[in-house]
């Protein structure tokens, strides 16, 4: 088998085999492997195979032993048997506020956000941040640094040295400093290394007696969430009960779904028929291929909470959609994908709702109407399993897409 095809799975159990981990943790509680040591086994390189920003990240060879993996110097790597770990819930149960959208910016559109910088931005300039926050504050940290820091998790200690910590938006008050780790689309969990690393670093930088407070900070749809962090002397926990959500006042749509009509040509039918159930996923996976003039699949996958088979799903919509393409392992967007990802959120989302109800099995399933055998084996769906989990994902979406316009 060439280097090339070994997947990141394969090449991690080939790791534990050839130094082994299993047996190093058994007896010392933790193992540290090093960049080099990484690379020696399969050619492949650490900085992607040790970033595991969600659970879904981890290697199965970690998942099957309960083990994590965090940096402590740089190139150098701690395995342990534990769950460094923050679990978020999807939904809001906080009253989402509406705010009016700020007149006097020009530059930034608050309704087509598409980077994190970007929304941490309007955020800040329409005061959410100041809500949030309690207090008047101003923008003071952005970016990467290096720090050291030491913390345990349950039983294994880490000595930071010289690791980088990065911190999307740092806003400082009169009485405290307030810590932003941002996201565009929601993840049901995130390392704590995006929390907790910037957290114990200003707390250990700041001589003065100013509180150092962290957030999760998700535009989940067109909804700019506030969840903040508490760490507990482990590894902490996303204080719901404190969270915070806000949405810009818009004019309602006079769109619907039940006008989209039949149009064969829209999708493409040499694509599988998309078994991806959250729409959300969809547009939030087409936002981060339009930042990033080429993206390989293994870097897409560290982007979300999911595993390789269901980023195949995921991207398999986009194709679909006709929306992005994938050559030579680079998956950019098409002439349609960046036309669509300039409109307002939910003009974006109204054109996405053209193409998908246009498809006869997607039309006829909405309206309620029978959809023939000859419509599902134009995609090869002979099996009534198959069939049942595609209409799965089309129910799914509806309710999406009704929830989102209405």
């Amino acid at each position: 088998m060439a280097k090339s095809k070994i997947t990141t799975n394969e090449s991690w159990q080939n790791i534990f085999d050839k130094y082994n981990i299993l047996t190093s943790v058994q007896t010392d509680g933790y193992a540290d492997i090093t960049a080099d040591q990484i690379k020696a086994v399969d050619g492949k390189e650490a900085r992607l195979m040790t970033k595991v920003d969600f659970r879904e990240n981890l290697p199965l060879i970690m998942k099957e032993n309960s083990l994590s993996i965090l940096a402590i110097k740089n190139g150098l790597y701690r395995i342990a048997k534990n769950d460094p770990f923050i679990d978020i819930d999807e939904k809001i149960s906080t009253n989402i506020v509406e705010i009016k959208p700020p007149k006097h910016i020009t530059t930034i559109d608050p309704f087509n956000i598409k980077s994190e910088s970007g929304a941490l931005d309007i955020a800040y300039i329409s005061k959410m941040c100041d809500q949030v926050f309690g207090e008047e504050t101003h923008l003071s940290i952005r970016g990467r640094l290096r720090g050291e820091l030491n913390f345990s998790i349950a039983s294994t200690s880490y000595n930071i040295d010289g690791v980088q910590i990065e911190v999307d938006g740092g806003y400082e008050g009169k009485e405290s400093i307030h810590l932003v780790e941002a996201k565009i689309g929601f993840r049901n969990n995130i390392n704590i290394r995006q929390l907790l690393y910037p957290e114990l670093y200003w707390k250990q930088e700041i001589k003065n007696p100013k509180n150092i407070k962290s957030y999760i900070f998700y535009l989940q749809n067109d909804i700019f969430r506030f969840i903040p962090y508490v760490y507990d002397g482990d590894v902490g926990y996303a204080d719901h009960s404190q969270e915070m959500a806000f949405r810009f006042k818009q004019t309602a749509s006079k769109f619907s779904i039940y006008d989209v009509e039949i149009d064969e040509n829209k999708v493409d039918t040499d694509i599988p028929f998309p078994q991806a159930d959250k729409f959300e996923k969809v547009q939030d996976m087409l936002l981060v291929v339009s930042q990033n003039e080429c993206i390989n699949k293994q870097e897409l996958n560290l982007e979300f909470d999911l595993v390789s088979r269901q980023i195949d799903y995921y991207l398999n919509v986009l194709k679909w959609l006709r929306v992005a393409k994938e050559e030579d392992e680079c998956i950019t967007l098409t002439g349609l994908g960046y036309h669509i990802v300039k409109l307002p959120f939910k003009k974006r989302i109204e054109e996405l709702c053209k193409i998908v109800f246009s498809e006869p099995i997607a039309h006829n399933f909405l309206h309620k109407k029978p959809i023939t055998d000859d419509m599902y084996a134009s995609y090869g769906m002979n099996s009534h399993s198959t069939r049942t989990r595609r209409l799965q994902t089309l129910s799914a979406w509806i309710n999406y897409f009704e929830d989102i316009l209405k």
